[in-house]
């Protein structure tokens, strides 16, 4: 196996890890000033890592906060599950560009080891089941990274195109010869699997204008949830609190749940995108023309997981990922995480995203399960023992999340998640990784959304010195 440094690193950022840092030290850690004035009364909606890091940082500050989570458990889309003895991230699981991120902070202060992982330490098969020389990785790699980071140029100023209509390999993709297509088929699963929406749906505008991230990414050994429960220590949660109202009022909020109703000073919305595109909490007055339309642009991306456990490892030991590439679309096999390596446990997790992820949501398991080993069979032999544990996320199917990260479609602009994150009459405020104008989709864009929510609430009753 190639040194994994000396293979570029294809994952690509909404902005350079420098910036990362700067807005870590811009929006602070867990911590504010004290209050200068009366503490505020303020409910916080959704008990994910936005909700529970402006919940965090409000009453640490002296503020009476409530968190209302319509689960009965903590952390939202960062779900963390004991599988075959493991804990597994069924949401969200990596620190993305982890210098100078909030969450190495968090991490580090609550004692979680981080585990490097690289996308090249892969083990890669062909549709044949032959696996590929390290030298043939390397090359394969080099021209995926290519297609998808290769600035097509579009003109300022002319009309925005898919990242499909704008790749010529995946606009022509059934014309090319055998190699080049299955290339460009994982091209295109890894354009889905990194923002949530298809190729034929992302904006190349938006996503030729990103930039790399250093090539190492760290999962948790205890998973995201130790990071949640290490935020959220002597918070103030109600959990079983679905909302279905959010009113205005002559002083303040009012907060309409299935259970009760709460009056506040101040409400901090942390509602994933899926749940404000479908509707499911009324506002009065209604949102803003601007807010409305914000919630209508941003794409709504989707990336599932299938878990598979054995009674042994049967593949390569030392990777940190297994691909098998595909002559056919909807594969389930662009991105398959091992375990093996850092948690010595006999796990693969593939990810699945985009259409497929739709796709498989309407699946029954064991056809999941059958579409998934047929392509591990043909790279390990039929002689590769049954999965012990399986278990299938359906994201898209969670009425509380009704999807997994946002996304910037053709036409739509970054603006949008401005619009999302502005304040309503300094009393209505919003957080989440949708309403983050610069790490949008990324965990700790999500928290450091719900760090600025919270410095605007505190900024907007002038109760900071």
């Amino acid at each position: 196996m190639t040194d994994p440094r000396s293979v570029p690193r294809m994952m690509l950022s909404r902005r350079a890890a420098l910036r990362l840092a700067a807005a870590s030290l811009l929006f602070g850690g867990a911590g504010c000033a004290p209050p200068t004035g009366r503490p505020q009364r303020v409910v916080v909606i959704g008990a994910g890592i936005a909700g529970l890091g402006a919940a965090r940082a409000l009453a640490d500050a002296g503020h009476t906060v409530t968190v209302l989570e319509a689960r009965t458990r903590l952390g939202g889309r960062l779900h963390t599950a004991e599988i075959a003895g493991v804990p597994i991230d069924l949401g969200g699981a990596w620190i993305h560009g982890p210098d100078g991120n909030p969450m190495t902070e968090l991490a580090d202060a609550a004692g979680i080891r981080r585990i490097p992982t690289y996308d090249a330490k892969s083990a890669i098969y062909d549709v044949d089941g032959r696996r590929l020389s390290a030298e043939e990785a390397a090359a394969t790699y080099g021209r995926v990274e290519a297609l998808l980071s290769d600035d097509p140029g579009l003109a300022p100023g002319a009309p925005d195109v898919s990242v499909a209509q704008a790749v010529a390999a995946l606009r022509n993709l059934d014309r090319l010869p055998p190699r080049e297509r299955r290339e460009a088929r994982l091209a295109a699963d890894l354009v889905a699997s990194w923002s949530g929406g298809d190729a034929d749906q992302v904006s190349a505008r938006w996503w030729f204008g990103e930039e790399e991230v250093p090539e190492e990414n760290h999962l948790l050994d205890l998973g995201y949830g130790a990071i949640i429960h290490h935020v959220a220590r002597g918070l103030d949660v109600r959990f079983g609190e679905v909302v279905t109202a959010i009113a205005l009022t002559a002083n303040g909020v009012r907060v309409t749940a299935r259970r009760g109703t709460h009056e506040a000073d101040r409400v901090i919305v942390t509602l994933p995108l899926g749940v404000l595109k479908h509707g499911d909490v009324r506002f009065d007055p209604v949102l803003p023309a601007a807010k409305r339309e914000a919630i209508a642009a941003i794409g709504n991306g989707l990336l599932n997981k299938i878990i598979l456990g054995f009674d042994r490892t049967f593949w390569p030991d030392d990777v940190d990922f297994v691909r098998v590439l595909s002559d056919t679309p909807g594969s389930f096999t662009p991105e398959v995480v091992s375990l093996a390596a850092h948690h010595r446990a006999p796990i693969l997790v593939a990810l699945v995203a985009g259409r497929t992820a739709r796709e498989m949501e309407g699946m029954r398991e064991d056809a999941i399960a059958a579409r998934l080993m047929a392509p591990l069979r043909r790279a390990f032999g039929r002689s590769m023992p049954a999965p012990t544990t399986f278990r299938v996320t359906r994201w898209g199917r969670d009425i509380y999340a009704r999807g997994a990260y946002s996304f910037i479609p053709v036409g739509a602009t970054e603006a949008a998640f401005a619009a999302l994150a502005a304040p309503v009459e300094d009393r209505l405020f919003f957080a989440g990784e949708a309403a983050s104008t610069e790490y949008p989709s990324y965990a700790h864009g999500a928290l450091l959304a719900g760090r600025r929510a919270a410095r605007e609430v505190a900024a907007s009753a002038s109760v900071f010195a």
